[in-house]
């Protein structure tokens, strides 16, 4: 693959400084899966099966929850809430306004081992994903929160491996997205409960999916990476834009990556941002414009291993951070950001990658569409 072009632009954001870092107790080897702020200070999901809590100012212990089985997935934060899902196969709703000691506000309950999820932006809709069966089947599930019992629906028969990630749209309710080791993205219209109708696009990344989501003025933009450390841009109807190949391959260009942490997409400046990390802790910041990259900044001495989790607010000007060292870093900054060029300008869509066989003709719609550059 062509190397990929790799420019300095240290404008396009302010300056995350290092504020303050948890020290670990000596000898401990928990993990920090994810950082995330919620509106009782910094949540941390760790190895030993918790949710901790610091204040962000000093990363002071705040307290902890504790209730699930099995490796916390993924932890997300609402409106005075705390969402958690588990390899235990449960969902769970934390009133935070409530002691850290009381019991869920809602618990969702699965068979299976639940790898992520998310709640619509109406809070209607709660979509999981789940690892493979001993069926051999991987399921989404679909409820609605204000009946909890049993799912609304259950799709089993997109994905043949296990579903990595679900992303619910960011302005349509009844839309999501889902990717799986099984390498396809998949775009489903939850006002429909039978599987074949719900599934709207199929694109074929042909990489087992590590994370994806939403990005653009108006959502109308996928972002995927991979376990092989690769991304890849697509339209929402599953027309690729972009392959960038294995993001390791920046080092050549003067930028050492081992790793992709996630993607950002900041709307105030319509821009998709990269962090990527190395093995010994640093965090690198690019921005991903149409067909190159711009190296903004590297987040340094903060952490001193793989880091797990990073989550910001350039509005706010602050950044969390979470790595298996066991430390959580807060970053802070002020200085105001000098807005980039559009992202995807320049880019001319190339067809869809060869679709699932069972999927295909559900898919052939969505490789019809042109992209139009905004």
């Amino acid at each position: 693959m062509t190397r990929i072009p790799v420019s300095q632009a240290p404008a396009l954001l302010p300056k995350f400084n290092l504020h303050v870092r948890t020290n670990p107790q000596p000898g401990s080897d928990t993990y920090v899966y994810d950082a995330i702020n919620t509106d009782i200070g910094i949540a941390a999901s760790t190895s030993d099966v918790c949710v901790k809590f610091f204040e962000p100012s000093t990363l002071q212990s705040k307290g902890q929850l504790k209730y699930h089985k099995d490796q916390i997935t993924e932890i997300k934060a609402r409106s005075n809430s705390l969402l958690s899902a588990s390899k235990d196969g449960q969902i769970t709703i934390w009133d935070l306004r409530q002691a850290l000691s009381a019991a869920p506000a809602l618990t969702f309950k699965t068979k299976d081992p639940v790898l992520s999820f998310d709640m619509s932006i109406d809070d209607t809709m709660l979509v999981s994903g789940s690892a493979l069966d001993k069926n051999c089947c991987a399921k989404i599930n679909l409820w609605d929160p204000r009946t909890v019992a049993q799912p609304i629906a259950v799709f089993e028969n997109s994905h043949s491996e296990d579903v990595s990630q679900i992303r619910c749209h960011p302005s349509i309710s009844h839309q999501f997205l889902s990717g799986s080791s099984d390498g396809l993205l998949c775009t489903f219209d939850a006002s429909q409960t039978d599987e074949d109708e719900a599934l709207l696009y199929v694109a074929n990344t042909g990489a087992s999916i590590s994370g994806c989501g939403y990005f653009g003025p108006s959502a109308q933009y996928i972002y995927a990476h991979s376990d092989m450390e690769t991304l890849q841009l697509w339209t929402n109807e599953a027309t690729q834009l972009a392959d960038f190949g294995d993001v390791r391959d920046l080092a050549e260009s003067g930028v050492p990556i081992d790793y992709i942490i996630g993607c950002k997409y900041n709307s105030q400046t319509e821009s998709l941002y990269l962090a990527a990390g190395t093995n010994e802790g640093d965090i690198h910041l690019l921005h991903v414009g149409a067909g190159s990259f711009e190296h903004v900044q590297a987040l340094q001495s903060g952490h001193s291993g793989v880091v797990r989790g990073l989550n910001w607010d350039l509005g706010q000007g602050w950044a969390v951070s979470g790595a298996e060292d066991g430390r959580v870093s807060w970053w802070a900054t002020t200085v105001p950001a000098q807005p980039p060029s559009p992202l995807v300008q320049a880019v001319s869509p190339t067809a869809s990658s060869q679709k699932d066989k069972s999927a295909s003709s559900r898919a052939s719609n969505g490789n019809s569409r042109r992209f139009a550059p905004y």
